[in-house]
């Protein structure tokens, strides 16, 4: 019984948060003193269009967080928790001499860009949060680097975010380029939102602009102000985890990865407030007010924004041929709904329409189009794919299905041999401790906005965590949702719930951390210890 509530508490917080249908997107209504950008309301989104796939560039990349590609075609990708990796022919090589990083939480080895005119001058820009012995806590930091046999040479920092803070999340952060040769990057709140964001004598919640080698530029908007950070190019973000420079204008384009509700797209201007949090679309994760405001005079209105959050990460803007019914329109990556979303511009860049592309593909992280065209897509806890037609790959979908066929019929006679794991009843009470720690950083960032901070859920629409009394023998089956996905009804304390949940990409000693988080919270007490291995013994019916 006390197996069966933690696996159920677990089933029941990804069954739905992951697949349920968009809301539309309400129409901005602001004083006319305020230069607004009016938000046009769209249609929810529903099935995927279909008429993409995606094709394996690279496995074993557990948080696949930017990419760039280097001029003979292979490619730099960064792995968040420290690893930057050459990739060639689907292999990959560890780069060494990358400087050590902050890996908590959010936080490790972030973007990677190179400098336009690369051939010329072989510089690799990269973003992490920085380890710094000299001072507590972290910050975001900037660097440039030159490759050379397989490691980083020649580094320079040029920019770190300060003061620090102790805080594990919102670290931004993107790299772009203009055409100007100006590089952009941000930098998230860092968890101060009521600090940081509004005020231009801290880093964090900002766009930067720099000259390549880190000079500030001397018509930066606030340049010469007492105690200003003079790299500020625009400020009040909250965590921008997308960027690109939109090809018709050459405008840097952000999005903002929001609350719980109120993502954001901005297109970016000079010395502009983007207003958070003292105007935002979203509330707290756990319901509460985060301000009463929408609008503000003197603050920016977003583009378009989503409510309920997609949570984006990665972006960018399609001008390749490889996609012709997709040039001059906009993807963005879902961590939350495990999709690539396109959006649909008009001439004057409004948002018109909304569709998914590669649903169910996993958390996306990462967005690019590649030299060669592709749109590539990093997911996390599987590696980077890239977007192909359907219709160049129906062999390759039909050897797909029948390899599926046989490894259901492999996992099924593993399954009528293979018991329920047992419940590890003894155990060490600190690893417990430590393992709900860890369990309530992954409900915090990836199911609190559904199901709330104390587990009582949305009533209707997402199931109780709390005092649930779902069935207590599908314990086989509920780790086997978490992990491979599941479409159907559950009920729920008399209530059926209906939705579509697919696989997070979560990690077994993820899903394990969080089931010991979940099952020991909101009236569920458990004396046992979920572990890695009990996860892992469960395989695809």
């Amino acid at each position: 019984m006390k197996s069966s509530i933690g696996l159920f508490v677990l089933t029941s917080l990804f069954f739905i948060s992951c697949g349920q249908k968009q809301k539309e997107v309400a129409k901005v209504e602001t004083s006319e003193s305020t230069p607004l950008v009016a938000i046009k309301t769209t249609e929810e989104i529903t099935a995927d269009q279909q008429t993409y796939i995606s094709e394996l560039v690279v496995d074993g990349i557990d948080v696949p967080w930017g990419m760039t590609w280097l001029p003979d075609g292979s490619m730099l990708v960064t792995e968040r928790e420290g690893t930057l990796y050459h990739v060639k022919d689907g292999e990959k090589t560890a780069i060494k001499n990358v400087p050590e990083v902050f890996a908590k939480n959010q936080g490790g080895l972030l973007d990677v860009t190179l400098h336009p005119k690369y051939k010329d001058n072989s510089w690799i820009y990269i973003t992490y949060s920085i380890v710094d012995e000299k001072r507590s806590g972290s910050h975001t930091a900037l660097i440039r680097a030159k490759l050379q046999d397989n490691a980083l040479v020649a580094i320079e920092k040029l920019y770190q975010g300060s003061p620090n803070v102790k805080t594990a999340h919102h670290f931004g952060s993107r790299i772009v380029f203009d055409a100007e040769g100006y590089v952009y990057f941000t930098i998230g709140d860092r968890g101060k939102r009521d600090v940081n964001p509004q005020d231009i004598t801290k880093d964090g919640g900002k766009v930067y602009r720099l000259h390549d080698d880190g000079r500030i530029p001397t018509d930066n908007p606030f340049v010469g102000q007492k105690d200003a950070k003079e790299a500020i190019f625009s400020y009040g973000h909250r965590n921008p985890q997308g960027m690109a420079v939109n090809p018709r204008t050459g405008q840097i384009w952000v999005h903002e990865h929001g609350p719980r509700g109120g993502d954001e797209i901005n297109p970016v201007t000079k010395a502009v407030n983007y207003g958070w949090p003292v105007i935002t679309y979203g509330i707290n994760y756990s319901g509460t007010t985060i301000t009463d405001e929408t609008a503000r005079e003197g603050m920016q209105q977003p583009l378009y924004y989503w409510v309920p959050s997609i949570a984006p990460s990665g972006m960018a803007f399609v001008t390749s041929d490889v996609y012709p019914e997709l040039t001059g329109h906009l993807v963005v990556g879902s961590l939350k709904f495990q999709y690539l979303e396109l959006l649909t511009l008009t001439k004057d860049d409004k948002v018109a329409n909304r569709e998914k592309l590669l649903d169910g593909i996993g958390r996306v992280r990462s967005v690019r189009q590649g030299p060669d065209g592709y749109i590539y897509v990093g997911i996390d806890g599987k590696g980077v794919f890239k977007m192909v037609k359907n219709s160049s790959r129906k062999n390759a979908q039909t050897a797909s299905t029948n390899n599926k066929e046989t490894k259901t019929e492999t996992t099924e006679k593993v399954e009528a041999t293979e018991t329920t794991p047992k419940a590890n009843t003894k155990f060490d009470q600190k690893a417990m401790e430590a393992s709900q720690r860890r369990g309530k950083i992954v409900y915090t960032n990836m199911c609190l906005q559904c199901h709330m901070a104390n587990g009582e859920g949305v009533a209707n629409t997402f199931p109780p965590l709390a005092k649930s009394d779902w069935l207590k023998d599908k314990i086989t089956e509920s780790i086997q949702s978490i992990k491979y996905g599941l479409k159907g009804e559950i009920t729920v304390n008399g209530k059926k719930y209906n939705g579509v949940m697919t696989p997070l990409g979560l990690s077994d000693k993820e899903i394990a951390d969080v089931m010991n988080y979940t099952s020991n919270n909101w009236g569920n007490r458990s004396n046992q210890m979920f572990t890695a291995e009990q996860v892992s013994k469960v395989k695809q019916k």
